[in-house]
């Protein structure tokens, strides 16, 4: 007569088996669900900068592009020695 305790000779236990959680603690479907929303976020980000003229481009540039002539304009030459 066999125990009911024990399990069946022909069933092979696994020990360990299972989806367990990573260090942060989330279940398996968790971080897989925020690493396809930051994905999607880095394609949306990528669309928006790819795909467009360079006309498109250049507008993007031009506000930085002032600002760092507006600047360098700004700045305090070095003088020449005995000037003050």
């Amino acid at each position: 007569m066999t125990d009911p305790s024990k399990p069946a000779n022909n069933v092979i236990h696994f020990p360990g088996a299972g989806a367990k959680p990573a260090a942060d603690g989330k279940p398996r479907h968790i971080r897989r669900q925020e690493a396809r929303a930051e994905k999607a976020e880095q394609a949306k980000a990528n669309r928006a900068r790819t795909g467009r003229t360079k006309l498109q481009k250049a507008q993007d540039k031009a506000p930085v592009k002032k600002l760092e002539m507006h600047l360098d304009g700004a700045k305090r030459g070095d003088k020449p020695d005995g000037q003050t």
